[in-house]
């Protein structure tokens, strides 16, 4: 049970109805027709799937609609569970955060968050050295996330307060020393890969090497400590 403490975000709300509504309606809509489609489909080698729609084709029993129907629509929830699941939650209240983010749980204790902003559509929360706690995709609108974290004391912020400090990372560049400049390589290597555990792990060794690091698009840039 929800503490009256606590507030809660995540997807807003009407994004949840809507995912939850028209998701599962997509689904079965494209499920009903799918058997009329399919013998025209089958026929057109380009399209792909063409083992789906031969195999849905070659069915002629007066239920097979129903079937796909009820298959689609099963699709269309499944698909909804996976957006809610995989998306952002985050619980604020005097205490500190709980972030769950893909059916895992971490603590950020209130100590550990002296800064917080919205960085285009990342929530980044600072310590009071300037180091990234907190940097993930949340799907919550801004104004809401500022409520929420000002109405529980914390120091909420309109953009990152070191924009300033940020440099662009030049491979091999004499400016860092080699250590953190090769960590930063086996970091594009992450980020081309889309691998986004990976890139969150190097990000936090950088973290421990005195280096904060966020990428634009696919260019990473960086920036020092700032210890208080």
């Amino acid at each position: 049970m929800k503490d009256k403490s606590e507030s809660v975000l995540w997807l807003p709300a009407a994004d949840r109805v809507f995912l939850a509504v028209v998701a599962p309606a997509v689904g079965g809509a494209v499920g009903f027709f799918l058997p009329r489609w399919a013998p025209w489909a089958a026929s057109q080698k380009w399209i792909p799937f063409q083992g789906v729609f031969e195999f849905v084709a070659s069915w002629s029993h007066w239920w097979v609609q129903y079937l796909t129907t009820g298959i689609g629509v099963a699709l269309g929830v499944a698909f909804v569970a996976f957006a809610f699941h995989d998306s952002l939650r985050v619980v604020v209240s005097t205490s500190g955060l709980r972030l769950t983010e893909e059916g895992r749980t971490t603590s950020v204790a209130r100590a550990d968050a002296s800064t917080v902003f919205v960085d285009g559509k990342e929530l980044v929360v600072l310590d009071a050295a300037s180091r990234q706690v907190v940097r993930a995709p949340i799907e919550e609108k801004e104004p809401a996330v500022e409520r929420a974290f000002v109405e529980h004391g914390y120091s909420f912020v309109e953009g990152d307060p070191y924009e300033s400090l940020y440099q662009r990372w030049i491979p091999g560049s004499p400016t860092l020393p080699a250590e953190v400049d090769a960590v930063m390589r086996a970091r594009e290597m992450a980020l081309q890969r889309k691998s986004r555990e990976d890139a969150s792990e190097l990000r936090e060794a950088l973290d421990r090497l005195g280096i904060v690091v966020r990428e634009r698009k696919s260019t990473q840039y960086w920036r020092p400590l700032v210890r208080e």
